[in-house]
């Protein structure tokens, strides 16, 4: 999902004095010239954009937001392309090749090229976070412990649910502390529930979020949005923070260059991370 298809999805309105957005799905055949238009009055506004994406195994779950006005996710656009190129022409991996943690640390899938090539792969990746960081795109993360969360509850709720929920506050947090009028739309990855979750949401702007943080969301804009990370910069961001943040709280490194690689990997997130909690039941 592009930066402009994002933007010109949602139109503005007024709700309660503040600027509020909500979705047009519909375009009247040849209306570029409004299309257009109602893409550069959106840009001028103060909006951010969130992309979310998760990295989870059988004990944690953890999810990223990967956030940046849209002049930035432009920038970064533009410079994950030419990573791209250059790795293309380097190591002969697809040039549309998806930015995606495991993968290229792995030397899998499209980034097969690079299997065994340590130092490579760890450069391709540093080179997309020093981009991230120049570009002014920060991080949140939020995560729960499943083992203590299934013992401390009969019923609890799906892992997923409660990060996501967790994370939503704080990306509205974020808004309300980053300038006054700041609205935020959040575009999470593709997954089989995301119609549960689209209900969720709106079930929070409605009566407000569970818990002591109760927050009724009003700086994130309705509804969440689902694409695929395919042609995502964003959602690829997001995947690399999530993989290396998931790495770092759960995998001991023990050979002394991947030691080294993740302290240069987390030099590049950790100044741009604006919040990050791992909730233990």
């Amino acid at each position: 999902m592009k930066i402009r298809e994002i933007l010109c999805g949602h139109a503005l309105g007024t709700e309660g004095g503040a600027h509020h957005l909500r979705v047009t799905r519909k375009r009247a055949p040849g209306s570029t010239s409004v299309y257009l238009a109602h893409f550069r009055t959106l840009r001028s506004w103060n909006v951010l954009i969130a992309y979310l994406d998760e990295s989870y195994n059988k004990d944690f779950y953890y999810i990223a937001a990967a956030v940046g006005s849209t002049e930035a996710w432009e920038r970064l656009e533009a410079s994950f392309a030419e990573i791209k190129q250059k790795t293309a022409n380097a190591h002969g991996t697809p040039l549309d090749a998806e930015l995606h943690g495991h993968e290229i640390m792995g030397g899998e899938g499209e980034w097969a090229p690079l299997r065994g090539k340590h130092r490579e792969a760890a450069g391709v990746y540093l080179a997309a976070l020093r981009q991230a960081r120049a570009a002014g795109i920060t991080y949140l993360f939020r995560g729960v412990d499943i083992n203590r969360l299934n013992a401390r509850y009969r019923y609890p709720e799906q892992p997923h649910s409660i990060v996501l929920g967790h994370l939503l506050e704080r990306i509205d947090d974020h808004a309300r502390k980053s300038r006054e009028l700041e609205q935020v739309i959040v575009v999470a990855d593709e997954i089989a529930t995301q119609e549960v979750h689209k209900k969720q949401f709106e079930a929070y702007q409605l009566t407000g979020t569970p818990g002591y943080r109760s927050n009724r969301l009003a700086r994130i804009s309705t509804p969440i949005n689902f694409a695929s990370s395919r042609n995502s910069v964003g959602l690829q961001s997001a995947d690399l923070a999530a993989y290396l943040h998931h790495r770092r709280n759960t995998v001991v490194e023990k050979h002394p260059a991947a030691q080294a690689s993740m302290r240069r990997l987390l030099k590049e997130i950790d100044p741009s991370t604006v919040h990050e909690w791992t909730w233990v039941p």
